[in-house]
């Protein structure tokens, strides 16, 4: 069974990485590229919980590499719908929001320090960069 969820999933995400290749939502070449590094790199079980569901920090960690270059844009600006779909998926409450978007925009140049035409693993260290940056302002839980 576990099987086939993996199977369904990396399908479903090699159909998302094909979309958004042929969309015109400001995706790149390197965006796509770190999306298939990521499942390169990953095996199936770091990226599911006991239960069969994509673990919440690997759900993070996929958002920010497919849409890192929006939420480069949108955190300068200091919100945005990428940046809100961010702080969903951090669980942060709606009335936090807002202060969750400005910690973004206050430490962008911190979370933001390569493209991922330079550096594959941008998103990854951008949500290491978060992770601790959402403790110290008591964002999370």
């Amino acid at each position: 069974m576990n099987s086939i969820r993996t199977q369904g999933f990396f399908a479903g995400m090699a159909i998302a990485v094909l979309g958004l290749s042929l969309s015109a939502c400001n995706t790149t070449k390197a965006t796509i590229d770190t999306t298939i590094a990521f499942f390169s790199s990953t095996s199936p079980q770091d990226l599911f919980s006991a239960d069969g569901f994509v673990k919440q920090e690997q759900k993070i960690n996929l958002f920010a590499g497919v849409a890192y270059e929006n939420l480069r844009q949108e955190s300068a600006a200091g919100g945005g719908q990428y940046v809100t779909s961010l702080a969903s998926l951090y669980q942060i409450p709606s009335e936090k929001q807002q202060e969750f978007a400005r910690l973004l925009q206050v430490k962008h140049s911190d979370l933001f320090v390569e493209g991922l035409n330079a550096d594959r693993t941008a998103h990854l260290k951008m949500v290491d960069v978060l992770n601790r940056e959402l403790i110290a302002a008591s964002l999370t839980r």
